[in-house]
């Protein structure tokens, strides 16, 4: 019986060795000593390249890259979007941007319980005012070095003339005929049932004709004028109560971020609305109370406690919402005595269920955001998601300008007790209200040390967003791996509810699994949330990595 023990060990470290070493072989990160950007298109990259050798600084190529993303990836970043953004300039304390949608004036909290014909994932109801283009504006206003208008020749190129669609584009694209109003078949398709291939060269002059406007006129080209009418009237016909008002009053939030501290790094998170600072605060310092960088890599013993750690961090989501609506318990969350009782709660051993903060159901999953990381060899960074929520948001786009709009006015507690589409189910502090954002698990993230600008990164996927960022987080500072290595490394999700730990699809061995199982984890297959970070070295030498589970690249020089 012993000898069959040791050949069982022997087997298992024997499997998992081999499997981790052709793993690891992948990880070949972007490197460069100037500027680097980690973004989900070549296209986007090709734009920063192009604004940082005219003079521009990373703001500009971060505005410039998000422009054309809004061209290339409608399905992600139109600019009927919203999202957050970390931005360090000039070695200054870094600063949060919250560019979230809000709630149209005539919503209130019974608005979607008082009519059930209204959907908070499709059609005009869903739709929350857009922040996307005041935000890229805002943040060039405050730290831009290039003239406005000059940042936008690439998104108006690829929008009059074309690119080539990618895989994913396709992919996102072709089965939404269903969901698409009038002028989105119009617009994404080549007639209303006919979607372009890969490879296939796509055309919107009339998102040209909006971006012109944006840029000779600023915000008012797109919140006032022929654009915001634009916007209304597809929205009103759509069963959307936005109006002209709602757009004319939206503003975006410079917001201090939350810091705390891991193995003497400093880490800077996105503040509510926002739930990912929060949720990663605690779940670090859960990390370095249990010590889990100690722990052998990709262990059993590791996975399992990083497993419950995620599971205790997700717990608290249901108590944040947006700042100005609702006083968020930060201090109680994150303060050591609440952290000490939760990491001493988890048994090396097994799984210890704790009571739910409010009363669920089972959810379904979505990953529709986009992400983009920018940094230089002096410690400038900005690092931005943007999202519409769902592919294609509501699935309305605007009839004149062929504008996606978002449905962000799920992420909000639309029915009390039943799940949203990202499978979060939401507390009172994040229900309904007229200009109120609501919460989101985006997540872009600064690390410093020793007052310098070490690590910027993000991603897109819901909730999975937060356990994406954590466990490179994780592993670049805890356990000092190579930033490539870090993310393309596996991953396990825990968001609480359901109770399912989700592991990635084929990324570890299945006697982990089983392990895993029998620790008491009800193990699931399951995507993870796509990671866009850079590194700086003590030198300013630069690595970007971008995520091999999706489309991507990484460039500068």
């Amino acid at each position: 019986m012993e000898t069959f023990k040791i050949c069982k060990s022997f087997k298992f470290l024997i499997t998992t060795s081999l499997f981790f070493m052709a793993f690891q072989s992948r990880a070949i990160p972007t490197e460069g000593h100037e500027f680097l950007i980690s973004a989900p298109s070549h296209y986007a990259v090709e734009t920063a390249q192009k604004i940082h050798k005219m003079g521009g600084n990373v703001v500009d190529v971060a505005v410039a890259a998000g422009l054309t993303l809004s061209v290339t990836t409608p399905y992600y970043a139109a600019l009927g979007g919203g999202g957050f953004a970390l931005v360090r300039m000039n070695n200054e304390v870094p600063m949060a941007l919250d560019f979230r949608e809000v709630a149209p004036l005539e919503t209130s909290p019974t608005f979607y319980t008082s009519n059930k014909n209204r959907s908070s994932q499709d059609g005009g109801a869903a739709i929350g005012v857009p922040g996307n283009p005041m935000g890229l504006y805002e943040l060039h206003k405050k730290y831009g070095k290039l003239r406005w208008k000059t940042l936008f020749g690439d998104a108006l190129s690829l929008a009059e003339s074309g690119f080539y669609v990618s895989g994913e584009w396709t992919a996102k694209t072709s089965g939404q005929e269903k969901r698409f109003n009038p002028a989105g078949k119009k617009y994404f398709f080549k007639d209303s049932k006919k979607f372009y291939l890969p490879g296939e060269l796509f055309k919107q002059p009339q998102l040209a004709k909006a971006l012109k406007l944006f840029r000779d006129q600023g915000p008012k080209g797109f919140y006032q004028g022929r654009v915001a009418k634009d916007l209304v009237s597809s929205i009103k016909s759509q069963g959307g109560v936005i109006r002209l008002e709602d757009l004319k009053k939206y503003k975006v939030r410079w917001l201090q971020p939350i810091k705390t501290k891991y193995l003497n790094y400093d880490v800077y998170l996105m503040p509510p609305p926002s739930s990912g600072g929060v949720v990663i605060a605690q779940a670090l310092s859960m990390m370095e109370i249990l010590n889990l960088h100690k722990k052998p890599y990709l262990s059993v013993d590791e996975l399992h406690t990083l497993a419950e750690i995620e599971y205790r961090a997700f717990r608290s989501r249901a108590l944040l919402g947006d700042p100005d609506f609702f006083k968020n318990p930060i201090e109680q969350l994150t303060n050591d005595k609440t952290l000490k009782k939760l990491a001493k709660g988890i048994s090396p051993s097994k799984v210890r269920p704790l009571k739910p903060l409010i009363d669920t159901s089972d959810p379904s999953e979505s990953t529709e955001t986009t992400h983009f990381t920018v940094l230089d060899s002096k410690g400038n960074a900005v690092t931005l998601t943007t999202t519409l929520n769902g592919n294609y948001g509501s699935g309305v786009v605007s009839d004149r300008y062929g504008i996606a709009l978002n449905n962000e006015m799920d992420d909000f507690t639309t029915r009390p007790g039943e799940p949203n589409m990202y499978g979060l189910v939401q507390g009172e502090a994040n229900k309904v209200e007229p200009g109120k954002r609501p919460l989101s698990s985006m997540s872009p993230t600064l690390v410093l040390k020793d007052g310098k600008t070490v690590l910027a990164l993000g991603a897109p996927g819901g909730p999975r967003i937060i356990s994406g960022v954590l466990q490179v987080l994780y592993r670049v500072i805890g356990r000092e791996m190579d930033i490539d290595r870090a993310v393309q490394a596996p991953r396990l999700h825990h968001q609480f509810l359901p109770n399912t730990l989700y592991v990635d699809e084929e990324s570890l061995p299945p006697l982990l699994i089983r392990a895993l199982e029998k620790k008491g984890h009800k193990v699931e297959p399951g995507w993870m949330a796509k990671v866009y970070a850079v590194q700086r070295s003590g030198e300013g030498l630069l690595k970007a990595a971008f995520d091999h589970r999706g489309e991507g690249a990484a460039g500068g020089y």
